[in-house]
């Protein structure tokens, strides 16, 4: 190959993935956007805590997302989890799959004491193309390699028609993100709806406050300081619980007359 025709497709290779980190072609209208995210069937999504405070609720979140992939392929979810993270964190249990909609039958716990044998058995996972969801829960994001494995995780997903969700740790400060998709979000909690009979009632479903964190301009539209609503309840009503994440925020059209002025 003459040094002309290397730097050719170096120049494309870069333009390509240009494009995985932007999420989305120059020009594209926001909603089909939207709607293509929605309705993608392989991604790869990297969920974080907003605070440390927030940790169970992006569980919880985590969650919900792999029973709506679950619902939609009538499929398995494979949770793969670092012991220590469960130690810390808490284990799954039967009445609190039930409560997220998922059927403990289709769920499949992985406890794995080593951090390399997460991430190797997301990526077997992924390339098995046997679930409808695979969650990865680490104990810790360390190693100058982790940036370039979450890639080629999120990459090999993407290839292998998989939906794969990194549940990250808590952290104190704002982490980067590391995958190379605009399905980043933020995750805090917030205060169920509570039922309005009775004296003291008991806490609803669990509800949350989602942030999309995605790279600037992967999702035109999306405020990427706004916090959107999205409760459990309405999603096991009906409402998809990604669309949700994801409602588009546009800015107020100005009023004739404000424009006149």
């Amino acid at each position: 190959m003459s040094l002309a025709g290397g730097a050719e497709q170096i120049s494309l290779l870069r333009t390509a993935i240009a494009r995985i980190e932007a999420g989305a072609q120059a020009g594209q209208a926001t909603s089909g956007i939207a709607v293509s995210l929605v309705q993608r069937r392989s991604a790869f999504f990297e969920l974080a805590p907003a605070a440390p405070v927030d940790r169970g609720a992006a569980t919880g979140f985590a969650m919900a997302l792999a029973a709506r992939f679950a619902r939609a392929q009538n499929g398995p979810v494979l949770w793969i989890a670092e012991d220590f993270a469960l130690s810390e964190w808490g284990v799954p249990y039967g009445p609190g799959l039930a409560a997220y909609g998922l059927n403990w039958r289709d769920f499949t716990l992985m406890r794995l004491a080593r951090r390399a044998d997460v991430w190797l058995a997301m990526e077997e996972a992924i390339r098995a193309r046997a679930f409808a969801a695979i969650v990865a829960e680490p104990m810790m994001l360390a190693g100058a390699d982790c940036p370039n494995l979450v890639r080629r995780l999120a990459m090999g997903a993407r290839a292998a028609g998989a939906r794969a969700i990194l549940l990250r740790p808590p952290a104190n400060e704002r982490a980067p993100f590391l995958a190379p998709t605009p399905m980043r979000f933020e995750i805090k909690a917030r205060p169920a709806p509570r039922p309005s009979a009775g004296r003291r009632p008991l806490p609803g479903r669990a509800a949350w406050g989602v942030r999309c964190a995605g790279p600037p301009g992967s999702l035109p539209g999306i405020d990427p300081d706004a916090f959107h609503s999205v409760d459990l309840a309405a999603c096991l009503a009906g409402e998809d619980v990604l669309s949700a994440a994801l409602s588009l925020r546009f800015p107020a059209q100005p009023s004739a007359s404000a424009r006149a002025a």
